[in-house]
């Protein structure tokens, strides 16, 4: 296959961050008065940003407070709580040293992502990272893809959008990118390829066989 840019989700994709985005939305709905969700309901609404995240789980009145009080948790927990998923540190570099040029385009905040990134030791490998900071409109729009798009120099038919839930899917659908999922977020190998129409792996280390690089 003749990428030359893959551009990766982060949340599910790179990193399992699910339990400290679990942990701080724990916090900030016990603190605004609400029982918590456990921890499969919060997976299921992750990957739309923070303030999705929160409104859905304290609604409109009480967001504004409950983000407050998740960003501030969320900045004091996520290094502790957040881990590279399994294969991704040895098969980022064996990309790279493909030649492909490599970026993150993500929902969660650009201050969030270059910490865990630079933590994890994966920064390295990344030419350009964004978060919807960068843009008008945040994932499934793509203006976040356009961007990263223009700033490598990558037509839309040379770059390859990993990610690992539906709403990926359509995020490169949208922004008229092949897209290729891998099950390591929230959803099951088998429920994706039920679901989705784009190639499905089950582990971040099939992506250069499936590249056709080995």
């Amino acid at each position: 296959m003749n990428y030359r840019g893959i551009i990766f989700d982060m949340d599910g994709t790179l990193v399992d961050s699910f339990h400290a985005i679990h942990g701080s939305l724990t916090e900030a709905m016990q603190r605004v008065g609400l029982a918590p969700w456990d921890l499969e309901k919060t997976k299921q609404h992750v990957g739309r940003g923070i303030g999705y995240l929160v409104e859905s789980a304290v609604g409109a009145t009480k967001k504004e407070e409950a983000v407050k009080i998740f960003r501030q948790d969320y900045g004091e927990t996520c290094l502790a709580r957040t881990f590279l998923l399994p294969s991704v540190s040895e098969t980022l570099p064996l990309l790279r040293a493909s030649g492909l040029r490599l970026a993150v385009a993500t929902n969660k905040a650009l201050a969030f992502t270059e910490r865990i990134l630079a933590h994890l030791e994966i920064d390295r490998y990344f030419e350009c990272v964004l978060g919807p900071e960068a843009v008008a409109r945040p994932k499934p729009h793509p203006d976040m893809i356009d961007t990263i798009l223009a700033r490598l120099e990558l037509t839309k038919r040379a770059c390859l959008y990993v990610g690992d839930m539906p709403l990926d899917v359509e995020t490169a659908s949208r922004a008229g990118l092949d897209c290729l999922l891998v099950a390591t977020g929230p959803y099951a190998y088998p429920t994706l390829q039920r679901e989705v129409s784009v190639p499905v792996l089950e582990a971040f280390a099939e992506i250069p066989q499936y590249l056709q690089m080995e």
